[in-house]
C-alpha cells in the first residue's frame, strides 16, 4: 500500500529505538485482552462509523464536553461549508476565508483558527492533516458533503487524540457501508453557477461489503475580477471506495480497506481590498490577482482490522495520506523584498492597502487595480508556493469493559507510530501591469526563493480509564508523546543541503475528568488536563512546544431543569505557560525563508463559557426542533514580546502584557429552529458574532483592525415527493448581510452574499 520511499527506513529505525516501550504496551494489551475472553458465536461487527464520543446516547454521560452532529442535522441545511456546520457547536471559534469552506480555519476554546493547526482533525479516527506534526497547517480538509456525522470533543479525554490537545479534536465520520443494497443521487444547483453532484452505492453481501462514492462541487465564485469576465470560483472532485470482509464465529473479525482520491482547482487569492473599497463593493477583486490559482490532489489509503472477543475490541489502522499542492499567487511588489532586503519595507501589500490615498502609495495601488501601468518598482511579484506532503503510520487501540474491585471500568489503551514530511519549493517571477490590468511576465526575473523540508517521527501512547461508581463516572487518562523533528535548508538554486536543525520533544500529558448524575435531571462535570501542541523544528534554532493547564467546570440539565429539553453550561480556562504561533503566508508578513518558523510568546490565558440547549416540541401534529448554543471567550497575553514573524499580529509588532488575542470574538450565538409535518420540513439558523480584533491590542479597536459584528440568517426547506425522491432548497445569508470575513493576510475579504440553491435526492 505504501510507496517505496527512503523515509520508510527512518520509520523503521524509530520503531527499533522505541521497541521496549512498544513491546511493553503490546504485552499489557494482550494480557488485558485475554483476561476476559468469552467468544461470541453469532454476531456482526459494526465498524462503519468510527465515533470518538461513542454515539449520541453516550455523549451525555461523558466527563467532558462533546458534541455530535449526526446525519439528520447535516441534512437539515445541506451545507457544503464546514464553518456553517460548526456554527451550532459551543466553544468553536472560526475564521471564514473564501465563503465556500475550501480552506477551513477552526479553533476550539480560543486556540488560533488559522488553518485549523491548533486542533486535532481526523477522518474516521485517522489524522487527516497533510503533515500534522511537521507542518500542522491544514491546507487539506475532507469534504463535509460525504460525511455522515461530525464530532467535536473537548475536555480531559482530548488527550487521547493528539498531537494537539490544547483545544480538542474534530472527527469527521465518513458514510458507512449500508447493510442492504442502497444508493443515492444528490444534485444541487444555485447562485453563481454553484453545482454539487454526489452519488453513492453500496451493500453487504454475506461477509463482503462495499461502498463507492463520487462527489463534484463547483462554483463560478461571487467576486468580480476588475476588467475581466473570468470566474473566481473552484472545482472539487472526490472519489472514495470502501470494502469490508468479516468473519463470524468464536472470534469475530472485520477487515476494511478505504481508498480515496480528491483534487481541487480554485481561483482563490490572499489579496483583499482596501477598507473604503470594501465598503463600496465588498465583492470586488483587484485585477492584480487575476493569475492567482491553487491546485492540489490528495490520496488516502487506510486498512483497518478489528477483532472482537468477549468484552474486548482490538482495532488496528495502517494509513497513508499524500498531498501535493501548487499555489500561484501575488506576494508583493518589486520594491518590497523582505527576503533579501533589496527594497523598502514600506511598500508591502498591507501598507499599500492601508495607505493607498497617500501620494507615495497611490502608484502601487493603481497597479493593483489596473488603473495604471507599472514602473520597475511597481512590478508585481507572483510566485508558486509548491509543497509536497505525506503522512503515514500505524495505530492500535484496545477497548475493554471489565469489573475490578466491584467497579465497572471502560478502558482504552492505544499506541500510534507516525511519520510525516513537507517539502517546500517556492519560486517567484516579476510581472509588469499594463493599463487595464493585463499582466506580462518580465523576462529573466524568475527565481527560486526557498527550498526546505520538515520531517517528524512520533510515538504516542495513552491509557484512558472511565470508572463508574454508582452515578459517577471518573475518567483517568495519561498520554505520552515522543517526537523527533528536523528542518533542512537547501540552496535555492543548487538544491544542496546548507543546514539542518533537529528538535526532540518528550512529554507526559495527564488528565482527570468527573461526571456525576446527581438527580434524574441534573448532573455536574469537572476536569483538569495538560494541553500540548508540538513545536516544529526551526531553522533559527530550538523552539518550545505550546503547553497549558486546562480546566473545565459545568452542569448538564434535562427535564424541567432545562424547560423540558437538554442543556449544558461549562466554564473553561486554558492557562498557557508557553503560547506559540507559526509563521505562514495566510497570516501575512511571512516571507519564504520564515515559512513554518515558530514564535514563542510566553504566558497567556483564555477563558470563557459554553452553553447549549435543545428540545423537540410536538404541537398539533407539528414537530418543532430547537437548538441554541452560545460561547463567551476572552483571551489575552501574559508577557511582552516582539512578534518577529507576524505569527500573532503584525510583523515586528510589540505585543504587551494584557493585549487581547486577535481573531477571537467575545460572543458567538447560534439559534436553530425547525418546523416539520408529514413529508415537509422548514429550518432556520441565525448566527451572531460580536466585534473582534484583526491583530492583538487592548482598548478601543481601530477601524483598520476591526472585524465588525454581524448576523447571518440561513433558511432551508425540503419536501418528500415520493418515498425515494426529495426536493429541497436552501438560502444562505437570507438578509444579504455584507460583512468582513477576515483581514489577514492582505486586506479586507467578504463573507458569502445571499445565495439560493435548489436540489433533488433520489434513492435507489
Amino acid at each position: 500500500m505504501f510507496k517505496c520511499r527512503p523515509q520508510n527506513f527512518l520509520l523503521e529505525l524509530f520503531i527499533l529505538n522505541h521497541l521496549p516501550a512498544i513491546s511493553a504496551l503490546s504485552f499489557v494489551m494482550a494480557i488485558m485482552g485475554q483476561s476476559t475472553v468469552s467468544f461470541a458465536e453469532e454476531e456482526t461487527l459494526e465498524l462503519n462509523n468510527v465515533y470518538i464520543t461513542g454515539g449520541k446516547d453516550e455523549v451525555l454521560q461523558k466527563p467532558g464536553s462533546a458534541t455530535l452532529i449526526d446525519d439528520v442535522a447535516l441534512e437539515a441545511f445541506e451545507y457544503t461549508d464546514i464553518h456553517r456546520v460548526l456554527n451550532a457547536v459551543p466553544g468553536v471559534n472560526l475564521q471564514e476565508e473564501d465563503g465556500y469552506g475550501l480552506r477551513p480555519n477552526i479553533g476550539l476554546r480560543g486556540t488560533s483558527p488559522e488553518r485549523s493547526k491548533k486542533i486535532t482533525v481526523m477522518e474516521d479516527g485517522i489524522l487527516s492533516g497533510p503533515a500534522p506534526y511537521s507542518a500542522p497547517a491544514a491546507y487539506y480538509f475532507p469534504n463535509i458533503s460525504r460525511m455522515s456525522a461530525v464530532e467535536v470533543f473537548k475536555g480531559p479525554s482530548a488527550i487521547q487524540y493528539g498531537p494537539a490537545t490544547v483545544g480538542g479534536a474534530i472527527n469527521l465520520v465518513s458514510r458507512e457501508i449500508p447493510y442492504d443494497s442502497q444508493g443515492e443521487l444528490d444534485v444541487q444547483y444555485g447562485s453563481d453557477n454553484f453545482q454539487r453532484y454526489n452519488v453513492f452505492q453500496g451493500q453487504q453481501i454475506e461477509n463482503f461489503g462495499y461502498l463507492i462514492e463520487g462527489l463534484r462541487v463547483s462554483a463560478d465564485g461571487f467576486k468580480d475580477l476588475d476588467g475581466s469576465n473570468d470566474n473566481t470560483g473552484f472545482v472539487r472532485n472526490d472519489v472514495n471506495l470502501k470494502t469490508s470482509w468479516q468473519s463470524m464465529g468464536e472470534v469475530s473479525q472485520l477487515f476494511m480497506l478505504k481508498l480515496g482520491y480528491a483534487d481541487e482547482d480554485s481561483d482563490e487569492t490572499y489579496l483583499g481590498l482596501a477598507r473604503d473599497d470594501f465598503e463600496r463593493d465588498p465583492y470586488r477583486r483587484y485585477s492584480a490577482s487575476q493569475l492567482d490559482n491553487m491546485t492540489w490532489d490528495h490520496q488516502q489509503y487506510q486498512f483497518t482490522h478489528v477483532i472482537e472477543f468477549g468484552n474486548s475490541t482490538l482495532t488496528t489502522d495502517v494509513y497513508r495520506n499524500e498531498f501535493d499542492r501548487d499555489w500561484f499567487r501575488l506576494s508583493g511588489f518589486n520594491d518590497y523584498r523582505d527576503d533579501d532586503n533589496n527594497g523598502s519595507d514600506d511598500f508591502s501589500l498591507v501598507n499599500v492597502l492601508a495607505n493607498h490615498t497617500d501620494t507615495q502609495y497611490q502608484p502601487y495601488y493603481d497597479v493593483l487595480t489596473g488603473a495604471a501601468s507599472s514602473g520597475s518598482l511597481q512590478q508585481l511579484r507572483i510566485g508558486n508556493n509548491g509543497r509536497t506532503f505525506f503522512s503515514q503510520g500505524i495505530q492500535t487501540r484496545l477497548n475493554q469493559e471489565l469489573t475490578l474491585l466491584g467497579l465497572s471500568h471502560s478502558l482504552e489503551v492505544g499506541i500510534r507510530i507516525h511519520q510525516d514530511q513537507v517539502k517546500r519549493l517556492h519560486t517567484e517571477q516579476n510581472f509588469n501591469t499594463l493599463t487595464g490590468g493585463e499582466l506580462q511576465a518580465v523576462s529573466g526575473s524568475f527565481k527560486t526563493t526557498a527550498r526546505n523540508q520538515n520531517d517528524a517521527l512520533a510515538l504516542a501512547v495513552y491509557i484512558q480509564d472511565e470508572i463508574t461508581i454508582n452515578e459517577t463516572v471518573v475518567s483517568l487518562g495519561l498520554r505520552h508523546e515522543s517526537i523527533e523533528a528536523s528542518k533542512t535548508i537547501y540552496g535555492p538554486i543548487t538544491g544542496i543541503e546548507e543546514s539542518k536543525n533537529t528538535l526532540k520533544q518528550s512529554v507526559f500529558l495527564p488528565g482527570l475528568g468527573v461526571y456525576s448524575q446527581l438527580t434524574d435531571e441534573l448532573g455536574i462535570l469537572a476536569g483538569v488536563y495538560k494541553g500540548f501542541t508540538a513545536a516544529t523544528a526551526s531553522a533559527a534554532g530550538e523552539t518550545k512546544p505550546e503547553e497549558s493547564t486546562n480546566f473545565e467546570l459545568g452542569s448538564r440539565f434535562s427535564g424541567s431543569f432545562a424547560l423540558g429539553g437538554q442543556a449544558e453550561i461549562i466554564a473553561f480556562l486554558n492557562d498557557y505557560t508557553e503560547f506559540s504561533g507559526t509563521c505562514s503566508f495566510s497570516q501575512g508578513g511571512c516571507d519564504s525563508s520564515q515559512t513554518g518558523e515558530q514564535t514563542n510568546a510566553g504566558s497567556a490565558q483564555v477563558y470563557g463559557i459554553e452553553a447549549s440547549w435543545n428540545k423537540e416540541l410536538v404541537l398539533s401534529g407539528f414537530t418543532l426542533p430547537a437548538l441554541i448554543s452560545y460561547t463567551f471567550s476572552h483571551g489575552e497575553f501574559g508577557d511582552q514580546f516582539v512578534d518577529a514573524t507576524g505569527a500573532f499580529g503584525e510583523k515586528g509588532q510589540v505585543i504587551e502584557e494584557g493585549y487581547r488575542i486577535g481573531y477571537l470574538p467575545e460572543h458567538r450565538l447560534n439559534a436553530q429552529l425547525g418546523l416539520a409535518k408529514d413529508n415537509w420540513r422548514l429550518n432556520a439558523s441565525v448566527l451572531y458574532q460580536s466585534d473582534m480584533r484583526n491583530i492583538p491590542g487592548k482598548g478601543r479597536i481601530d477601524k483598520g483592525d476591526l472585524i465588525e459584528a454581524h448576523t447571518v440568517v440561513d433558511l432551508s426547506a425540503s419536501y418528500d415527493v415520493l418515498l425515494n425522491l426529495q426536493l429541497y432548497s436552501t438560502i444562505d445569508n437570507v438578509l444579504d448581510e455584507q460583512y468582513v470575513a477576515g483581514v489577514k493576510p492582505y486586506g479586507f475579504r467578504p463573507g458569502k452574499p445571499r445565495s439560493l440553491n435548489v436540489g433533488a435526492k433520489y434513492q435507489f
